[in-house]
């Protein structure tokens, strides 16, 4: 299966109701000169380029959830070189562009990406009449460290300029597989929702988003001087491991290294506090006054479950007191936070939900905005007895196939879930609004 395009005809993968066409590049390599720097458009691909398979993964360490949140083991090479986008799309005939929908992987801004099997749309595209864009950006240092305190000539928030370097790629370019440029829906959860919540507080990229759909995430942007600050930490432990090795010549692995030794400064933390993530910059926005763009807002009712899962996987208390501190956070007593349900009824209710409510009321004073809660869980099954942070995105995605593969009987419950929250998905990111908020359980 082909398409001709102005760019050059690129073949992709034929399936029985979906197409898909994988491993785009949009932009240059960030590679050698790009390194350290903002994303660059790629102009074109080569003629005849073949789109059947992912492109390699951004530079990530080990993540034990990738496997929980798949029906296989998967591995998939790691490549500076990972600035690609997949499109998903229905095979069925359209007369009218098709709306898009742009979807943005969490992972606290060090893990994820776009082959990551819970992230493959081919069951809303069968569904509905949308296109799908899943797309790799730059994570950990890569991606979030403010490089330009280490060197004048290159760019703080490289991840966030390779999702803007992808929007206009997307922008620029869906027209030819089918879809409407001026209709899309931009979708992140967990570290992809704050990375909309930037998007949309930048003038320059509000306008070439529709809709936007925020899952489980609160965007806190990182001070200019505490992103300096672990900027020179970096650079100091790079001159203790790698004292003659310039930046540039400095392998993935090594700068993998250094970012364990810069996460050790601080402790475990469950990933919750995040050592890289957006920085505030005169590009982006101070507050949501601007924002003109009608909001999904989701979060699930046990976020808080999946960071502590049982008492031997709870941070010591004094710990769990330091990364609250840092969080900003209240900092209750040691015997108030003792127990892993203590610790997850904390993440849940101060960590996402207050911060939800307060997101809510201020976009709701200046745009259309909507709350979808997930509540649904299975008390026969112990993996998936509470509504955790991430459990929603199979049912967002429609892969019930991954819950099956661990065990879990499905009924009716589950398929007409999967149902209702794809067709309000789409349902939004076509008409820009729903007849009321959800509670999906």
């Amino acid at each position: 299966m082909q398409r001709h395009t102005s760019i050059g005809t690129i073949h992709g993968e034929q399936h029985h109701d979906y197409e898909v066409f994988k491993g785009i590049p949009y932009a240059q390599p960030p590679i050698g000169a790009l390194r350290f720097k903002h994303a660059q458009l790629m102009p074109a691909w080569p003629e005849n380029f073949y789109a059947t398979s992912f492109g390699p993964v951004p530079i990530q360490p080990p993540n034990s959830l990738e496997s929980f949140f798949a029906t296989q083991d998967q591995h998939f090479p790691q490549s500076e070189d990972c600035l690609t986008l997949n499109i998903w799309r229905p095979t069925k005939p359209s007369v009218q562009p098709l709306p898009v929908i742009v979807f943005i992987y969490g992972g606290s801004f060090v893990n994820g990406h776009s082959a990551q099997e819970l992230y493959h749309p081919h069951e809303i595209v069968k569904r509905e009449p949308v296109i799908v864009v899943t797309l790799n950006y730059r994570l950990g240092a890569f991606g979030f460290l403010n490089w330009s305190a280490i060197n004048s000539e290159w760019d703080a928030n490289n991840g966030l300029s390779d999702q803007i370097c992808a929007l206009q790629w997307v922008r620029e370019n869906i027209a030819q597989f089918g879809g409407d440029p001026d209709h899309i829906t931009l979708m992140g959860q967990s570290a992809g929702a704050m990375s909309v919540a930037a998007l949309l507080r930048m003038p320059k990229v509000r306008p070439w988003i529709k809709n936007a759909v925020m899952l489980s995430g609160i965007l806190h942007l990182e001070s200019p001087q505490v992103a300096q600050d672990k900027a020179h930490a970096f650079a100091t432990l790079n001159a203790q491991h790698y004292p003659t090795t310039p930046w540039n010549e400095l392998d993935a692995e090594a700068v993998l290294t250094l970012m364990a030794r810069h996460q050790a400064q601080y402790g475990p933390s469950k990933g919750l506090e995040l050592l890289y993530q957006p920085i505030d910059s005169d590009d982006i926005e101070p507050d949501y006054q601007n924002v003109n763009v009608p909001v999904l807002l989701g979060r699930t009712t046990a976020e808080g479950d999946i960071y502590i899962k049982n008492e031997q996987k709870k941070l010591a208390p004094r710990q769990f007191q330091r990364v609250l501190k840092r969080l900003g956070g209240p900092i209750p007593p040691l015997e108030d936070i003792a127990t892993a349900q203590q610790q997850r009824d904390i993440i849940t209710n101060w960590h996402f939900k207050a911060p939800f409510q307060q997101l809510h009321q201020a976009l709701s004073q200046v745009t259309p905005t909507w709350q979808a809660t997930f509540n649904w869980s299975r008390s026969d099954h112990p993996d998936y007895s509470s509504a955790y942070h991430i459990l929603d995105m199979i049912f967002w995605m429609g892969r019930l196939d991954i819950l099956e593969v661990h065990g879990l009987e499905l009924t009716e419950r589950e398929t007409e879930l999967r149902e209702s929250m794809i067709r309000d998905l789409c349902h939004f990111s076509k008409h820009s609004a729903l007849d009321g908020n959800r509670i999906y359980e």
